[in-house]
Order: C-alpha cells, then sequence, then structure tokens
C-alpha cells in the first residue's frame, strides 16, 4: 500500500492535519514515537483557544487561528468536547504600566499606530496601552472587542483586585477541555480511516491510521525522486511507503528536517532555528461548594497587555474549577527539561497575590489559611518556539516533504486552521486525487456525521473504573497526559462532578453609557484575512511550479 501522505507527531496539530486529510479524501498514516498522543507540548498547554490578537498583523498564525476559530464551536458541538464560551479580559495593573508592552518592532511596520490617531493627547499610558490592545483586536476581526473601566471589570469578576487599570473584553476567547479537544480529532480520524477503508475495499480494515510508539529513523528512510515515493524504516522495523511527508513533530519539527536534508538534497536544511520555550503553570484546587466561593474564581481568562515576545502569564478558570497561574515564557536549550523550577513557582505564585490581593501559594510558599484555594499542582510545557514570529510552515515539491515547525503557543488556537491549510492549499499541489476520491469526499460530506465523543460523565467513572489514567473510546484506549484534565478528573469538581453542564456558555456582553447589552456574535474570520490567505495559495502554487 501506498500512502497519499505519513504525518510525523501526534500532537494537536498533527492530529488535525490526519483528520483534514482523510476528510478529504486522502490515504494518511500518522506516526507518534511515544506511546501516548498528546505526551509533548500538547498536553501541557493552557487549554485556552485564543483568537489571534497578540500574533503578528499580516502573519500567516494570525490567518489560521482566525480560520480555526470560525469553526471551533461548531467542531466542539458537533465532537461533544466541553468548552466555555466566555470570551477573556486583557486587564491593564500597575505593575505592568512601566513595562515596555508599547513599543512596536521597527520590523513590522504595519504594527505602528499613531497615538493620536486613537486617543487624545490628554490620556493616560495606560488608555494607550488599552486601546492598542483594542484596535489590534478589530483589526484581527473581533470588531466586538470593548474597552472597559475598572469599575466594569469588578462588576464581572469581583475575585480580582481593585488596583486593575481596565480592561478590553475580547468575546471569541473560549475555554476549553485540553485534552478531549484533540481526543475528538483521534477518534474522528480513526473512524474516517475506517470509512475509507471500507469504501475502497482495499481489505485493510485493520490498519489503524494512528500508530503510536512507532519512530521514523530518516536516515535509513529513502526517496524515489522518479516515482516520487518516500520508503520510510520505522523504529519497529516496518517499511511504510507514501507520496509524502508531512513533518509535524513539533520542538522537534527542524531536527526531522534536517535529518531529512541530509538524506534528499532537494530538501533543504530549515530556515528557522529551534528555541524551546518552557511554560510553567501552577494549579489551584475548586473552591468550596458555597455561595460566597463563587465570586474566587474568575469566569473569564484574565491576560496582561500582550508584548511582541508574548501574551504573558495568564489567570483563569478551568472547566472543572480549577483556578491556573501560567505561562511563563522562558527559552531554554534542552527540549525536554520540564522540571519545576521553585524560582518561577514563586513568580507565579506573586502574580497571582497581586491579581487577587490575597496571599497565594507555590510548592515551596503556603497560601492565605483563610482561603480556601490550595496547591494541587503544577507543570510545564516545553513549545515549540523559533527564532522567527510566524508559523514556519515550508513545501519542498521536489522531495513532497512538508515542514509545519514554529507553532509556538498557539498550536491548540490555530489547529483546525493548519488541518485544512496544510491539506487544502500544500498537499493538495502535489498529490491529487483520483474522481473515485473526489465522488467518496461529495459522499462523506453530505451523510457521514461524525460519532461524538462518550459523555463525560461516563469517561469520569470509566477513568476512576480502570484506575490507570486511561480511557477507552471505540476499542482504542487513550491515556489522559494533560494535567488539567487528570487533575479535574481526579478530584470530580467543575464540569466532572456530575451536576454542572457541560458546555456552560457566558454570553457575551457590550458595555455602552454603563448599561450592558448583548453582543451579536463575534465577526470570526475578517475579510482582509481570507484574502491573505488565497493569495498565500496563490504564491505557493507559483513557488512549485518555478524554484523548487
Amino acid at each position: 500500500m501506498i500512502y497519499d501522505t505519513v504525518i510525523i507527531g501526534g500532537g494537536v496539530v498533527g492530529l488535525s492535519i490526519l483528520r483534514s486529510a482523510l476528510l478529504d479524501g486522502y490515504n494518511a498514516v500518522l506516526l507518534e514515537r511515544n506511546p501516548n498522543l498528546c505526551d509533548g507540548a500538547s498536553g501541557r498547554n493552557s487549554g485556552v483557544i485564543c483568537t489571534g490578537v497578540d500574533a503578528p498583523s499580516g502573519s500567516l498564525e494570525r490567518a489560521l487561528i482566525r480560520d480555526s476559530i470560525s469553526r471551533v464551536r461548531e467542531f466542539c458541538i458537533e465532537h461533544n468536547v466541553p468548552m466555555r464560551e466566555c470570551g477573556s479580559l486583557v486587564c491593564l495593573w500597575p505593575w505592568d504600566e512601566n513595562n515596555d508592552n508599547n513599543t512596536i518592532d521597527d520590523e513590522h511596520d504595519e504594527k505602528k499606530i499613531d497615538d493620536d490617531a486613537i486617543m487624545p493627547p490628554t490620556e493616560t499610558s495606560s488608555d494607550v496601552s488599552l486601546k492598542r490592545v483594542l484596535h489590534e483586536s478589530h483589526i484581527a476581526g473581533d470588531k466586538d472587542a470593548a474597552l472597559l473601566s475598572s469599575e466594569t471589570v469588578l462588576q464581572l469578576e469581583p475575585s480580582l483586585s481593585s488596583n486593575c487599570r481596565g480592561a478590553v473584553h475580547i468575546p471569541g476567547e473560549i475555554v476549553v477541555d485540553p485534552w478531549l479537544f484533540p481526543v475528538a480529532l483521534a477518534t474522528h480520524a480513526r473512524e474516517l480511516g475506517m470509512k475509507k477503508s471500507l469504501h475502497s475495499g482495499s481489505g485493510e480494515n485493520n490498519i489503524d491510521v494512528i500508530q503510536t510508539g512507532t519512530e521514523v529513523i530518516m536516515d535509513a528512510s529513502t526517496f524515489d525522486a522518479e516515482r516520487g515515493i518516500w520508503n520510510l524504516v520505522t523504529s519497529r522495523g516496518d517499511e511504510i511507503k507514501t507520496k509524502t511527508i508531512i513533518n509535524a513533530a513539533g520542538v522537534n519539527s527542524d531536527l526531522l528536517q534536517k535529518s531529512a536534508s541530509s538524506v534528499v538534497r532537494e530538501i533543504k536544511p530549515p530556515p528557522f532555528a529551534a528555541r524551546p520555550r518552557r511554560g510553567q503553570y501552577i494549579v489551584y484546587s475548586a473552591p468550596l461548594d458555597t455561595n460566597e466561593s463563587d465570586s474566587y474564581v474568575p469566569v473569564r481568562p484574565i491576560q496582561p497587555v500582550p508584548t511582541d515576545r508574548t501574551k504573558g502569564i495568564f489567570v483563569y478558570s478551568t472547566l472543572y474549577d480549577q483556578i491556573v497561574v501560567g505561562p511563563t515564557a522562558k527559552d531554554q536549550t534542552s527540549r525536554t527539561n520540564d522540571e519545576i523550577e521553585k524560582s518561577v513557582a514563586i513568580e507565579l505564585a506573586e502574580h497571582a497575590s497581586r491579581v487577587f490581593d490575597r496571599t497565594m501559594g507555590s510548592s515551596s510558599v503556603p497560601s492565605d489559611t483563610n482561603f480556601d484555594q490550595t496547591v494541587v499542582g503544577e507543570y510545564v510545557g516545553i513549545r515549540p518556539g523559533t527564532s522567527e514570529r510566524d508559523y514556519q510552515i515550508h513545501l519542498c515539491c521536489r522531495a513532497n516533504f512538508i515542514t509545519v515547525g514554529g507553532i509556538r503557543s498557539t498550536g491548540l488556537s490555530a489547529s483546525l486552521g493548519i488541518g485544512r491549510h496544510v491539506v487544502q492549499t500544500l498537499l493538495s499541489s502535489i498529490v491529487s486525487r483520483s474522481d473515485d476520491d473526489e465522488r467518496y469526499v461529495t459522499s462523506l460530506l453530505k451523510h457521514a456525521s461524525p460519532t461524538p465523543l462518550p459523555d463525560l460523565d461516563s469517561l469520569v467513572e470509566q477513568y476512576h473504573s480502570r484506575g490507570d489514567c486511561t480511557i477507552a473510546i471505540e476499542g482504542h484506549v487513550y491515556k489522559v497526559t494533560h494535567p488539567l484534565t487528570r487533575m479535574g478528573w481526579d478530584a470530580r469538581s467543575g464540569i466532572a462532578s456530575g451536576k454542572a453542564e457541560k458546555n456552560p456558555g457566558i454570553p457575551s456582553i457590550g458595555f455602552f453609557g454603563g448599561c450592558i447589552t448583548p453582543f451579536p456574535p463575534p465577526l470570526p474570520f475578517a475579510d482582509d484575512v481570507a484574502l491573505e490567505l488565497v493569495e498565500y495559495a496563490a504564491l505557493v502554487a507559483c513557488l512549485c511550479n518555478s524554484s523548487n
């Protein structure tokens, strides 16, 4: 059997690409070297789906986030993935006012803003910071983003310190279960793989489109340029033939491309340098089940004014009513060191203490004895940062090799957009579908609906009864690799308590003259961003036909 494509990497991005490829009728398989899916950055993220406000204007990253956010709600509903549509608050604090958050990189002239054009000269630096965020939100497509006074912020989130100077409300941001989202991608991909196999009548119905514990030995693999076929050798001793390779190896994507370039000279060494970036988190327990405790948990993610380098440290509640503080953003040389740093834990606890105006502890700092939120866990995620500020998604046409790198901290947010872009723009330019494949895709889109995930209560019960941090869905065993899901299920808190609504929606809100009024749904995909994608696809086609 010759696959149309092999995806290397079993994180949320790789799984989304696999699902998109199968939806478009390609024969695809995903290989993950670890025994479990989402055992890297995708198993250590925040679970907050952002709208791309902090991504550079005109970047591929922002375009793919906007594409993704336009379909996330439908995906979660269709696949029974828990979510909270709550929006977020970008808050300005007095300790941030002296930071250089307002600096605009000279290399990105399109982001320069004339201060006088967005505020009167008499306004303060606080107004400048927040109005810049508001301006970028509107450019990104969040037309319903609104500037809030400090008084309104405290009405919405009474748990916050009164030191808040004001905020920008971004209504389109969503909190999801960070582990069940990629698991839904995996279960749908496996379902599509079975349907594809039955349709083709290949008799290979037992071939799983997701193979874990399988590493590609690139040095032993070969590429037949005349036939356009890769012969991949795996750590299991198998050989897999494929027309294309999609490198979604996360923090190791540069190493995989470098290894491939040593095998096939048409593949150039990666044009980006990997900069693994560690993000550390503290997780506090759910509040006691009292009416008074409701004011202790922020409904909306609380984030600082972002800089060119990072979105900053968030404070937010998960779907399981945990309070999470993080992540930090520290570059390191190690791609695997995820040990908790005591000094960073103290920094996170101090940040949380300022935001809540009460003592929040860490593993080495005790919490306020009069406050019931105690530390239940800490974790570190290694994000695939690079030397560049945009995604590093490249196609080598002569060797049928696609690299999807530099996805940094927005992989979950952009995953659906990345999957569609890689398949429909890049893969489709080097692998054509047969007429039978076209008919199959048409039939699939018209008549096939995905099987949603089982009810959360049944998954939590199964998790506890199995006792090994795993669940089984449609005959496949998945290990719960994300700390936030695992902690929530262990404690049976929030939506895992069996008492809460599984997809609690918080109505979007607008503020006019001090009144709270409903907002229309946020604009999910700005016209200028859509145009950018079309132009990018045309550019790729030109490059494939000429230089590569």
